[in-house]
């Protein structure tokens, strides 16, 4: 496996910074990026969840789900710069980098971000390696770009390649899909609600929801299907064939996560439309199990979820060399974005659609829509201000934080 663009870059920062920079202070943000759907949801205590039949799918949204437990990360260093990157795993997930995480990044150069993230992965292997402790890293990973770049007074993008796509397509996922097409977007993704527990009723509800927005988008527009686990293999096969004449671009998650072999063999049996998976899947090391089982077609690594921007780039490389594209989940995100731009095989970027047909997904707010930059007749375009091009208050921060730990600095 040829080295990582990711190594090679990186070893000539320290050579380009004008000065160098120590990191003295570390703080975090546990956010409710949606207090309008979920006002209470973020807290522990939650909502109660009714009975549901064994072995489906749950929407669950307490205080680690992705949006109710986003976890924004601030780095400062002792030159005044701060870096910010967006995780996840919410007050669980800052207790991680406050308890411990934290005491191996106060002192050291921010330039060394390669090393740093190495030295996390493997001092958090041992109760880490998935889920919620790489949701923190990648926030901490996020936010030491974004001083990279500040540090080295570049885009992020640009740190990485010289040659960035700096006009990217953007589709749109939710259910207003004309709303969008009259946007400019070319391509759109809606939510599949109902899955195997629902039966002949829900089967039926699902074929119609498709149907109307393909009725809707007609002909020349790419239209997928986001599934989020709710059926199994047969479902999956069963609809393949009843939406062949629909010319779906791709079914997204329709299974478990762990069932790699259902997913070959949904990649092996549908055809032309892609089977595509990983927004829940993390670091280089669990893709690479995905890929050797060829479960996907597509894959989608989410840059706040699976380890940061180093490590889905790493990702990326490993499946262009097996010709599988990528293309991040949500990665209409300042520092999805980044990525995007310099990715090995190009792709769209995804969004939720202009601000003013957002309502439907119950995600308006403030601070939402600041991490959320908006494209322009459903294209995104990257400039060219320091890191990630993002700055925002801790006025801001602080109206939305759910609950804090102990903020600690170092000088």
């Amino acid at each position: 496996m040829k080295p990582s663009i990711v190594d090679e870059r990186s070893q000539s920062f320290k050579q380009q910074a004008k000065q160098r920079h120590k990191i003295v202070g570390l703080q975090t943000w546990h956010l409710n990026l949606n207090p309008s759907a979920m006002p209470t949801l973020a807290f522990s205590e939650g909502a109660a969840v009714p009975p549901q039949p064994k072995g489906h799918h749950v929407d669950w949204r307490g205080p680690f789900a992705t949006q109710a437990g986003a976890l924004m990360v601030e780095i400062s260093t002792d030159k005044g710069l701060k870096g910010y990157g967006l995780g996840g795993g919410g007050l669980a997930g800052a207790l991680v980098i406050d308890q411990h995480l934290q005491h191996f990044l106060l002192g050291q150069d921010p330039l060394d971000v390669v090393q740093i993230w190495d030295q996390l992965y493997h001092l958090t292997s041992i109760y880490g390696r998935r889920g919620l402790v790489i949701y923190a890293l990648s926030g901490l990973d996020l936010a030491l770009w974004d001083l990279c770049g500040k540090i080295l007074d570049r885009p992020v993008y640009s740190l990485i390649t010289d040659q960035p796509r700096l006009e990217i397509p953007a589709y749109a996922t939710g259910t207003a899909v004309t709303d969008y097409a009259d946007q400019g977007f070319t391509a759109c993704k809606i939510p599949l609600r109902a899955g195997v527990a629902e039966g002949e009723l829900g089967w039926e509800k699902n074929l119609e929801t498709v149907r109307q927005a393909r009725t809707n988008l007609g002909n020349d527009l790419d239209l997928m299907v986001d599934i989020y686990l709710r059926w199994d293999v047969d479902y999956t096969l069963r609809f393949a064939g009843s939406t062949a004449d629909l010319n779906l671009k791709w079914i997204e998650e329709p299974i478990a996560l762990d069932d790699y072999q259902g997913m070959a063999k949904l990649v092996q049996a549908v055809d032309p439309t892609w089977i595509v998976s990983g927004e829940h899947e993390f670091t280089r090391y669990g893709f690479r199990e995905l890929l050797r089982c060829k479960a996907a077609d597509m894959i989608q690594p989410d840059i706040s979820w699976a380890g940061g921007f180093g490590e889905c780039l790493r990702i990326a490389e490993e499946a262009a060399e097996l010709q599988i594209p990528t293309w991040l989940h949500q990665a209409g995100t300042p520092w999805g974005l980044h990525l995007t731009a310099c990715l090995p095989l190009p792709s769209m970027a995804e969004t939720f659609g202009l601000a003013t047909s957002v309502v439907d997904h119950g995600t308006e707010s403030e601070i939402y829509n600041k991490l959320r930059p908006v494209p322009t007749e459903g294209v995104f375009h990257l400039d060219g201000k320091p890191g990630f091009g993002l700055e925002i208050s801790t006025d801001l921060l602080d109206a939305y934080t759910v609950d804090r730990v102990i903020v600690k600095t170092s000088s």
